[in-house]
């Protein structure tokens, strides 16, 4: 998986803070018991979300990884990280792959073969977004999936303007959790292929109008204001990298070196905002290091 892409990183941000509901959503009839918070390092790769869950009446670990784009070494990547959970903890290992946009995808199983001869079959899960219903998402009021509405089938304006009243009602009371949701559905907005430029736009305006809604956030405040000091417009690079550099050492004091080589080595506007977005609205450490350590893409 390439993290420097801002939607794998909200997948796991989200995935962070609605476990509980979304594993249900994505594995039908599996339960969090737990989140593992370990990285599998036994290769230079590392898996994205481990879980304790409960699954056909006794205890699994679910592996799930987050795919932008293609990657033909998908199912040896899996394997790999199978093998290790396994020998681990020594439970039933479900492996799980959440397809964010059309793409490739590596189906199952993978087969190991000697000539004719199979050596080895290994079985793994595919969740292809674009394959989902949007409606029947917003039908069933799921509302841990909303933030994932635009890239989903029959997804349109007037159905993702309506989650996003849903979401407005049910975090009326928790004016942070609702600002990183409308952050992260905008995020997943840019990349929907299937909706209209026109619809795209009507939600981009209702999603915009909650520009109060930020400005009430204390540590949003000081950024902008920040900004306004450094002379910050939006469209100059530099400005840009300064503002991300401060982000980070405010936040994360450890990581303000390797903000400030990450900050050099971008040159897109758009790809530093969206990396500066994400950095103020996780608490994780542990992510935000995964960001800044990502390959740059622009």
């Amino acid at each position: 998986m390439n993290t420097s892409h801002p939607y794998d990183i909200s997948m796991k941000s989200l995935l962070k803070e609605d476990a509980a509901e979304i594993i249900p959503q994505l594995l039908p009839g599996a339960t969090l018991l737990e989140a593992l918070d370990i990285e599998v390092v036994r290769t230079p790769m590392r898996t994205d979300r481990v879980y304790r869950i409960h699954y056909r009446g006794r205890p699994h670990i679910l592996e799930v990884e987050f795919q932008a784009s293609a990657d033909e070494r998908m199912a040896l990547r899996l394997l790999v990280y199978h093998v290790d959970l396994l020998y681990d903890y020594n439970l039933p290992v479900i492996s799980l792959v959440v397809y964010l946009f059309k793409t490739t995808v590596v189906e199952p199983p993978f087969k190991e073969m000697s000539g004719s001869e199979e050596l080895l079959s290994f079985k793994y899960r595919n969740v292809s977004l674009w394959t989902l219903d949007a409606q029947q998402y917003v039908a069933e009021h799921a509302l841990c999936m909303y933030v994932l509405l635009p890239a989903m089938r029959n997804a349109n304006a007037s159905l993702i303007l309506q989650a996003i009243e849903e979401l407005l009602e049910y975090y009326r009371d928790r004016e942070s959790q609702l600002a990183r949701r409308l952050l992260w559905l905008s995020i997943f907005l840019r990349r929907a292929e299937a909706l209209p430029a026109a619809d795209k736009q009507r939600v981009k305006e209702r999603i915009n109008m909650f520009d109060e809604l930020f400005e009430q956030d204390e540590f949003v405040r000081k950024q902008r204001a920040l900004g306004e000091e450094m002379g910050f417009a939006r469209g100059e690079a530099q400005a840009s990298r300064r503002i991300l550099v401060h982000i980070v050492r405010s936040r994360f004091p450890a990581l303000a070196e390797l903000a400030q080589h990450k900050a050099e080595r971008m040159n897109q506007v758009t790809a530093i905002e969206e990396i500066t977005v994400l950095l103020a609205t996780i608490s994780d450490e542990a992510i935000a290091r995964e960001i800044l350590s990502a390959p740059s893409a622009a």
